[in-house]
């Protein structure tokens, strides 16, 4: 084996394939001509019309390089040796042409012919049940049997899991070629082989056999022709030819790693922390020439925050090496150079690549001191030591401060960062991104058609629901699926915009009002509110005659419904109020449901609250509701809110005028829903559950009014159950099931002793089963019906009675199998092994486990091999004593 260049191995593999009839083509753009993807990932993504058929390739036979990105590992990058965002991939792929034996037969000669790989280092693996490729490996290309490992679709199907997890698409089982590091890099087990988790094995290509398109719900249906679709990762075989340790320190990133040691002056390979950052940079550098190189421009969404992200990693942590001025762009003609002879577009765009980097840089920059001064001014004035996900996102999408710089600092300072919560105030900006795409002028238009245009068209819909639950009003439009009626009628669903309304749109956590809409000739059943843009949408059906545009209309809030979710939604206020007096200032809402019959409170709070917490809480709540205090309203500046002390979140965005409720001297919100007169309406406030929905978040739900006298109804109705059940009154039921706990208890004491008793008799009998396996006393058998202890005590008492011997107990339970083993201490020096032995019966039985020499445990998914797994345990044995 020589050491060889990138270019010469890509070269090499193209040329190679070339004389095996194929056609070359250039690599496709990153940006990929298929909506369901973001970007090209794979040297296939350009060709799946080709494997499904509904397009002819311009060559049954095609060899690429692929130029690719992923980002579902960005966090590993760095830290393993061969993890990228951008890499090439070196693919030879056949539409309906040759198959598996070509492909394995080529992939070998390429392999030791051509860049005279060790043959004796090269094990490969395939699917479970794929006899073509085992046959073509062994016989074809003669490598020994035990070289050829067996996975599962984990690992040998591609997409990885696909049949179970998908996705869509062309899919087939595979055959991974793995290069042998040596001992020295593995981990030392004895089973170490490929598919172990360490770094002696390297997987540098895979050949996939497309034969499936997967559907939904796992239908796996057979393509209409064969195909093969390979993958060699180039920056492995560079790794393996140019002899290094890591992908790192191959030619295509070693020099762009030392560039970093020039500008830094820190050596690479001193310290793994700063190691870790020039690998990012080198890596992330590259991701974002290309990127740039194909179109991608830094932004908030899509591709563009894919780049954007690459770009300000790679930026922070030249940053935690000491790079304070823009550096990113200046290393442009180094990626340039180092990939212009493969992409000979590249020279051509190198002033604009790193122009768009030097401006996505200096942006970048410009936020982090603002972002540092709002970080410190948290931190100084926070409570407890874990930063809310929603604070550090609030850095992340107003500064552009990364998530990885507020850790670094927080760890610094002695706070950590709700991951969790960030993630979660993620998916929800990624929802309104979405929602914000379709926005006109200064509307949001979430809907297509005829609702749509309203929103574009229509006036601000009035609420009146503050003050009342009836009122008149004209109907300005009615929507019937995506069409625009002039009438509806009878039967007929839909939706209707009035000019003025009294019911509320779901806000806020609070939901929409039902009710009716009456007319001169007609009534629509209102069943939910919702708003769109700046209209309220009434939901519902037609219930008798027709309605029309135009009609006055008298709008009817379903009042007992209505008062039902007031009640709720002022409970919420004086529940926040009551767990920041209990449990600190720290606590912040962060999320509610009110309902008619619940509430649902999400707050801050680092762990679950005591009973005694919820008790207290619980207690205040329900002395501010009998005290029956007023609750006033009054709208103002936001300003003038914050100085009457009115509670408004961190990272909450509110317009210039804002409603603030006040209840009594307790509680005093910003808060647009709907709430009633006097805490005393609120009746009852019972809490129901306390839990975790997230790191550092808590949940608590609760009723008042009715749906507490409900709720004791239903727990004094399941007294009177449980004290006819035990034969008992109500007073003296826990008293009772103490008395029977203590029954239980002492009746299970007899079992257990029983049960030994038994294991004893049982023992002595099954101990005339044992046989000799090289003058060593085995005892393998069936003990029925048993659990693991059950299983375990028999062990322990067999080998006692043996004194020196191996014990294998197999015992069902639930329909699977539980094995035991045990060997003798004196055996264990003999090099008998209780883990390794058990891992092989159990496998008979299509199960595994393990354990310690002296004693192990396996369960096993097939009863009917019980008798086949235990008969394994002497040969394995044999084999240990050898």
């Amino acid at each position: 084996m020589r050491s060889m260049t990138t270019d010469e191995i890509r070269e090499l593999y193209l040329r190679f394939f070339e004389t095996k009839g194929h056609l070359r083509l250039p690599s496709a753009s990153l940006i990929p001509d298929d909506p369901t993807l973001l970007l090209t990932g794979a040297g296939m993504n350009p060709f799946k019309a080709y494997f499904t058929g509904t397009e002819t390739p311009p060559s049954r036979r095609v060899v690429t390089c692929q130029k690719c990105v992923r980002v579902g590992d960005v966090d590993n990058v760095g830290r393993t040796p061969r993890h990228h965002t951008f890499f090439e991939m070196l693919g030879n792929f056949s539409f309906g042409d040759y198959f598996k034996r070509e492909a394995i037969q080529w992939a070998w000669e390429f392999s030791t012919e051509w860049l005279k790989l060790d043959p004796e280092r090269i094990w490969v693996t395939i699917y479970l049940d794929d006899e073509e490729a085992y046959e073509a490996w062994t016989k074809d290309v003669g490598l020994p049997p035990h070289r050829v490992g067996r996975l599962g679709e984990h690992d040998n199907f591609w997409p990885a899991d696909a049949p179970t997890l998908g996705p869509n698409g062309p899919c087939g089982p595979c055959s991974e070629l793995y290069y042998d590091l040596g001992e020295e890099r593995g981990c030392g087990k004895p089973d170490c082989r490929p598919g172990c988790d360490c770094d002696r094995w390297l997987e540098y290509w895979n050949l996939v056999f497309q034969v499936y398109d997967r559907k939904d719900g796992g239908v796996l249906d057979p393509l209409p022709q064969k195909n093969i679709d390979t993958g060699l990762g180039l920056e492995r075989a560079a790794a393996i030819l140019q002899g290094t340790t890591t992908n790192f320190e191959t030619d295509t990133f070693r020099p762009i790693v030392a560039r970093v040691e020039e500008m830094t002056g820190i050596r690479y390979g001193e310290e793994a922390r700063t190691d870790v950052f020039m690998r990012v940079i080198a890596d992330h550098l590259r991701a974002a020439v290309f990127l740039v190189g194909d179109g991608v421009n830094p932004g908030n969404t899509g591709r563009g925050y894919i780049l954007r992200r690459l770009a300000r990693r790679a930026i922070l942590r030249g940053d935690l090496l000491g790079l304070k001025e823009p550096f990113l762009h200046t290393m442009v003609p180094l990626v340039v150079s180092l990939f212009q002879g493969a992409y000979p577009d590249l020279p051509g765009k190198e002033t604009y690549i790193g122009r768009v980097l030097r401006t996505e840089e200096e942006n970048f920059r410009r936020t982090l001191a603002q972002g540092m001064q709002r970080l410190e001014e948290y931190l100084a004035s926070a409570e407890g030591t874990v930063i809310p996900g929603e604070v550090a996102f609030l850095l992340y999408g107003t500064f552009g401060f990364p998530l990885e710089l507020t850790q670094e600092i927080a760890a610094e300072r002695g706070f950590t960062v709700d991951q969790e919560g960030f993630a979660r105030s993620m998916e929800e900006e990624k929802r309104r991104a979405r929602e914000r795409a379709k926005m006109q002028g200064d509307i949001f238009v979430t809907e297509k058609g005829a609702l749509g245009e309203m929103i574009r068209t229509l006036p601000a819909t009035e609420f009146l629901g503050y003050a009342v639950t009836e009122a008149g009003a004209q109907v300005l439009g009615i929507v019937f699926g995506e069409k625009a009626l002039d009438e509806a009628s009878e039967g007929q669903e839909v939706q209707i915009i009035l000019d003025r309304t009294p019911f509320y749109a779901e806000s806020g956590g609070q939901i929409g009002d039902t009710g009716e809409l009456r007319t001169p000739g007609g009534r629509v059943e209102v069943r939910d509110t919702i708003k769109k843009g700046d209209l309220f949408v009434h939901q519902g059906v037609v219930l008798a005659g027709v309605v029309r545009r135009g009609d006055s209309v008298t709008a009817v809030v379903e009042g007992s419904r209505r008062l039902a979710i007031r009640r709720n939604h002022s409970a919420t206020h004086l529940l926040h109020a009551a767990l920041r007096q209990v449990l600190g200032p720290h606590v912040e809402q962060k999320g509610s449901l009110v309902a008619p019959d619940r509430l649902r409170f999400d707050f801050s709070h680092y762990q679950a609250m005591t009973p005694e917490e919820l008790r207290e809480v619980e207690r205040m709540v329900n002395e501010r509701t009998m005290a029956d205090q007023p609750v006033t309203t009054v709208v103002v500046d936001l300003a003038e809110a914050q100085q009457m002390g009115a509670m408004a979140l961190f990272g909450e965005k509110y317009g210039e005028k804002v409603r603030v409720v006040r209840m009594g001297d307790f509680s005093m919100e910003l808060c647009g829903g709907t709430h009633v007169e006097r805490t005393g309406q609120i009746g009852l406030f019972r809490i129901l559950s306390e839990s975790s929905v997230g790191s550092g978040l808590r949940r608590i739900e609760a009723v008042t009014g009715h749906g507490v006298i409900e709720h004791l109804e239903a727990q004094e109705s399941l007294l009177r159950d449980a004290a006819q059940a035990l034969n008992t009154r109500p007073a003296e039921v826990p008293a009772r099931i103490a008395a029977q706990a203590d029954q239980i208890r002492e009746l299970e004491r007899r079992l257990q002793e029983l049960q030994q008793q038994q294991a004893g008799s049982q023992a002595e009998a099954l101990l005339s089963q044992a046989v000799e396996v090289n003058g060593v006393k085995l005892l393998a058998t069936p003990a029925g019906e048993a659990d693991r202890d059950a299983l375990t005590r028999m062990a322990d008492t067999l080998a006692d009675k043996l004194r020196s011997g191996v014990v294998v107990l197999a015992g069902l339970s639930n329909n699977t199998v539980i094995f035991v083993a045990k060997v003798t201490p004196d055996l264990v020096k003999r090099g008998a092994h209780a883990g390794n032995l058990v891992r092989e019966v159990a496998k008979v039985a299509g199960g595994g486990g393990g354990g310690r020499p002296d004693f192990a445990q396996a369960g096993g998914k097939d009863p009917s091999k019980l008798e086949s797994a235990l008969g394994k345990a002497a040969e394995v044995l044999a084999a240990q004593l050898k």
